[in-house]
C-alpha cells in the first residue's frame, strides 16, 4: 500500500492502559496495527498484537534476506569452474616460471 493511503496509527493515551487496558488491547487485535501510546501528548510507546509483530517481523527478515541477495549477486565476481581455475593457474604458475601440479 503506498504511503499516501497507508491507514493513520491509533492513538491513545497511556493512560488508557490503567483505565481500559482490555479495549486497548483489543483495538491492537482487530485491526492488527500498532497502537501509539502517548504521554503529556508525545508518543512514547508502542503496542502491537503479537502475530502482527510476528508477521511484520518475519516480512523484515524476509525482505533483508532477498536485499541482501540481490546485493551479493549483483557485487560478487563471477564463479569459475574447476576446469577455468585450472587453467587460470596453470597460466599464472607459467609466468612465474614453476611447474603446476
Amino acid at each position: 500500500m503506498p504511503a499516501s493511503f497507508a491507514p493513520l496509527p491509533a492513538i491513545r493515551p497511556i493512560t488508557d492502559l490503567r483505565t481500559q487496558l482490555n479495549d486497548v488491547c483489543a483495538q491492537a487485535t482487530e485491526t492488527r496495527e500498532p497502537v501509539v501510546l502517548t504521554k503529556n501528548g508525545a508518543a512514547s510507546y508502542v503496542l502491537i498484537d503479537h502475530d502482527a509483530y510476528d508477521e511484520m517481523s518475519q516480512r523484515a527478515r524476509t525482505y533483508l534476506a532477498l536485499r541482501e541477495a540481490e546485493i551479493e549477486e549483483r557485487y560478487r565476481p563471477d564463479t569459475l569452474s574447476a576446469e577455468q581455475s585450472d587453467a587460470k593457474m596453470r597460466e599464472i604458475f607459467a609466468l612465474w616460471g614453476k611447474d603446476y601440479a
